[in-house]
């Protein structure tokens, strides 16, 4: 029963998220119509709609079709026989300036005033083209049937122009306008929510009987040193250029080491768990890197001309801020969730499904990026103040300032640390990262395990994108580039072994804290850049090397 009564939940969830995604559409199309019919990019229509003063000119009626101008200024509350007056006269111009222009027509109308003009002596007349451009003002003037003084009225588009003034702030009074990129986020995310429910409800099969055993238990004395091993050579590395730079562990080094550590070792957390069932993940940076640039189009200030979403006008507070939060943990569940598929259901190996996702993921955050108003492909930047004070912020205890990132590290890390060790979420993931076959004999549902482990770990790549986008404060194309690496490094520093069912969340908190203090003191030590990429590479190596003498051991 309260199996149906869920799923009849997520139905209805499924149904508001698609109907407020359509809402949010619309809304987006009412915002675009109306930079057509004022003839400006979408990136500039907000500061016009905000400051009607400064239009200066409004789109070709001609070629938006007078029906449509009449209709967007009487839909603004514009009055209906004024407006219908403007938009006629501004269309016979435009005919009447567009005929002035028409070779074959000027011809015959020069003619018609100066009979001296003919085929061949008329490129002479266009050259002179003080004469020439008077007398396609005549033409028009005598076609329209007006004076020169109202001809150019019509040619500044005074009436018209007055009309758009009058009417466009009546847009910032339109909630389904002003409301729709928030509603449209808050949509997707529930879509993907619901989405993800019956993903993973679909794939809760009867499990599979297994042939094999469980692996046997790894002596604690000989797992001790083969833990730590790692631990203790990057310790003395840290000691060591502790001596050398005595100043390397002052309070404000270590706090940046924690803050640069907690992002990544959030990513870490969530990497962690699908290393423990033995596979692993390539897509993770350029995932964040996605997440990030949705976050941060959604949280620029409302100040910034050339932000995302000119319709977001309200500044972020309260509530509001839960959106990019939800948009980017959805845009990363996303992404999890297919290569969850694929290890579950599909039987993909990990690197090779994660391996197109990490492309995918890649592409599209270009073309996210390269969707902007402004046509260009510059980072996304200019936050709201609001957002970096919560995402990236910090408090005072005594003189010490604690970067608030920290505090949201360690909380995710417990919570994590509880999934894995008192949850039966936690037990099986062990179960099947240490012997799927055995796992499933037992009664474990495989396939659910594995995809409510990559679950949780786009939830967390979500949380890390969301909180990175602050760090940096400005979101590239670049963004996230290599951050696997850093992750997958922290993990297996950490203790979490390849051959999977072995790991501690203490211990991934750890590696990662470690592993960013060992970039942070080659960058201290002024080491080259290039060589930085070989130690931290040579600490992968190091790292996987122990592991799998690990296993040796325990085979």
């Amino acid at each position: 029963m309260k199996k149906k009564i869920s799923s009849i939940v997520m139905l209805i969830v499924l149904a508001v998220g698609i109907v407020l995604a359509v809402y949010g559409v619309q809304g987006n199309k009412i915002y675009s119509n109306a930079a057509s019919m004022m003839g400006v990019s979408n990136k500039d229509a907000m500061t016009y709609i905000q400051a009607p003063d400064s239009l200066t000119s409004v789109g070709n009626v001609g070629a938006i079709g007078a029906d449509k101008v009449k209709s967007f200024l009487k839909g603004l509350g514009v009055d209906a026989s004024a407006v219908d007056a403007a938009v006629d006269a501004r269309a016979a111009y435009e005919t009447a300036a567009a005929n002035a222009q028409d070779r074959e027509k000027f011809l015959a109308y020069a003619q018609s005033v100066d009979d001296t003009v003919t085929e061949e002596n008329l490129n002479d007349l266009i050259m002179d083209h003080e004469r020439s451009d008077q007398m396609r003002i005549d033409m028009a003037v005598e076609e329209l049937g007006v004076s020169a003084e109202e001809y150019q009225a019509l040619a500044d588009n005074t009436e018209l122009l007055a009309l758009y003034q009058q009417g466009i702030p009546e847009l910032l009074n339109n909630s389904h306008m002003t409301n729709a990129v928030p509603v449209m986020f808050i949509g997707i995310i529930l879509i993907v929510a619901a989405g993800s429910f019956f993903l993973i409800k679909a794939m809760s099969l009867k499990p599979r009987a297994r042939t094999h055993g469980a692996n046997p238990k790894v002596e604690k004395i000989t797992s001790f040193l083969l833990n730590y091993a790692l631990f203790i050579i990057l310790g003395l590395i840290l000691i060591i250029v502790s001596v050398i730079k005595p100043n390397f562990l002052s309070m404000s080094n270590i706090l940046n080491i924690l803050q640069n550590a907690s992002t990544k070792g959030i990513l870490a957390l969530g990497c962690a768990g699908l290393i423990v069932l033995a596979g692993t993940d390539l897509s993770i940076g350029r995932v964040l890197g996605l997440s990030a640039a949705i976050t941060a189009s959604l949280v620029q200030s409302t100040t910034y001309a050339s932000r995302m979403f000119p319709t977001i006008v309200s500044p972020i507070s309260g509530i509001r801020l839960l959106i990019p939060l939800f948009a980017s943990i959805a845009i990363a569940v996303t992404f999890s969730m297919i290569n969850g598929f694929g290890v579950a259901k599909l039987h993909l190996h990990a690197f090779i499904v994660t391996l197109g996702t990490q492309l995918i993921a890649y592409g599209a955050n270009c073309l996210y990026i390269e969707s902007q108003p402004s046509g260009t492909a510059q980072a996304l930047s200019t936050f709201d103040q609001g957002f970096l004070n919560i995402a990236a912020g910090a408090f005072n205890i005594g003189s010490i300032r604690i970067p608030v990132v920290v505090i949201y590290f360690l909380i995710l890390a417990v919570i994590v640390w509880v999934i894995w060790n008192k949850t039966t979420l936690g037990k099986n993931m062990f179960a099947v990262g240490g012997n799927e076959e055995a796992a499933a004999v037992s009664g474990v549902n495989v396939a659910k395990t594995i995809m409510l482990v990559y679950l949780m770990a786009g939830v967390l790549y979500g949380i890390s994108a969301f909180l990175e986008a602050a760090r940096i404060t400005s979101v590239g194309a670049n963004t996230g580039l290599n951050y696997e690496t850093d992750a997958i490094s922290a993990v297996v520093v950490g203790g979490v072994s390849f051959s999977g069912g072995v790991g501690t969340i203490q211990g991934v908190v750890i590696g990662a804290v470690i592993l960013q203090a060992i970039v942070y003191a080659l960058q201290f030590l002024g080491v080259n850049p290039y060589i930085q990429y070989i130690i931290r590479g040579l600490i992968i190596i190091l790292a996987v090397s122990i592991d799998v003498r690990k296993y040796i051991v325990k085979k």
